[in-house]
């Protein structure tokens, strides 16, 4: 259940130091859930207990209740950290003012959410989009370069990275050619954060979805609607059909399947096409309905975290300088003053109300 609370101040160390442990705890939960899918898959048993028609590892079924222990104990831990994930996460207003408002969004999200993004070093909507992988134009790419061997003209220093296994130092550095900003490049560094585009392009996107969330409503279904609800014997799981489930969408249509505006898609092969969108599979248009919808998200995200910091907010650049509105499904309330917490400030050290208050990170 998804808890409102009154968050208190935390200085500028106690804020970042929670960020770090959102971040280890549900990396963690991620390890257990992980072994606990392996695990289930291995016995074939599904996650509400039931026999998956998989084949199975051939071992007397007296001794599978060694591994349905270790299954059970993962899931446990699974929910102990969800626990943990609520408590901490209530120490930050992003979370309690919006997040935790916005229909779709679990602990889990809103977790990878606050851990893995700096909303102080976001400076407008495209810098988020693009951390996430989902800015298709092109970027300067990354290198790794060892220190010794590192020269100007290879680009700019924009930082350091960890350490080869034998101890050599290395640099991160910034060149001056480009790379798309939403694939991997052979030679470069990744542009985006992977993790956090499988855990909201993937997850995020598939549970705004199943609740129906208004960002589904609004740019998910408007680009694309998928083509089982136009298919009267398209069925689901349990034999249900999807027109029946949902009839509001039986034989309606978004805007990427009667597109005539040309894309490409890689067929079998390998081989690219070039062909438009009404015509590329459901899954190709399904992934860039999401792609919409998740950069729709991020976008009242980016304002909504930064208004309640009290840092700047610029309009995303679409309105900024195409003059195209981008209208908000969610919103939230006006809030005036920082966020993070400790029980009280009278904790926060002498001397250091004033970053605690402030909150201006670095």
């Amino acid at each position: 259940m998804k808890t409102t609370k009154t968050v208190a101040l935390m200085t500028a160390q106690e804020y970042q130091q929670a960020r770090v442990l959102l971040k280890l705890l549900v990396r963690t939960r991620e390890n257990f859930q992980d072994l606990r899918k392996i695990t289930d898959n291995r016995i074939g048993r599904k996650a509400d207990g039931t026999k998956q028609n998989i084949p199975v590892i051939d071992i007397n079924e007296k001794d599978t209740y060694l591994l349905e222990g270790i299954s059970d104990a993962a899931r446990k831990q699974e929910e102990e950290i969800e626990t943990m994930l609520e408590s901490i996460l209530n120490r930050f207003s992003v979370y309690t003012e919006w997040l935790s408002k916005v229909k779709g969004v679990g602990a889990n999200h809103a977790a990878w959410i606050i851990g893995e993004i700096d909303i102080h070093k976001a400076v407008n909507a495209s810098k988020i989009i693009q951390f996430v992988g989902g800015n298709p134009g092109l970027v300067r790419g990354q290198i790794s370069v060892e220190k010794k061997k590192y020269k100007p003209e290879m680009g700019d220093i924009i930082g350091t990275l960890p350490p080869t296994k034998d101890g050599v130092a290395r640099l991160r550095v910034k060149t001056h050619e480009l790379v798309r900003g939403d694939k991997k490049t052979k030679d470069f560094l990744c542009p985006f954060n992977s993790r956090l585009r499988v855990a909201l392009a993937g997850r995020l996107c598939d549970s705004f979805i199943k609740a129906q969330s208004p960002y589904a409503i609004q740019f998910y279904y408007a680009e694309h609607i998928p083509d089982h609800f136009r298919n009267p014997d398209a069925k689901d799981s349990k034999g249900r059909s999807y027109m029946e489930k949902k009839p509001h969408f039986a034989g309606q249509y978004g805007r990427l399947d009667l597109s005539e505006q040309m894309t490409t898609e890689t067929k079998k092969g390998g081989k690219i096409v070039a062909l438009p969108w009404k015509e590329t599979t459901d899954s190709h248009r399904d992934r860039a309905a999401k792609r919409r919808m998740l950069k729709g998200f991020l976008v009242d995200l980016y304002a909504n975290w930064r208004a309640i910091e009290g840092l700047a907010v610029r309009a995303p650049y679409a309105e900024e300088y195409l003059g195209k509105k981008h209208n908000a499904p969610v919103q939230a309330k006006a809030v005036k003053k920082t966020s993070t917490k400790v029980k009280s400030i009278k904790s926060v050290p002498k001397g250091k109300e004033s970053e605690a208050r402030s909150l201006k990170l670095k």
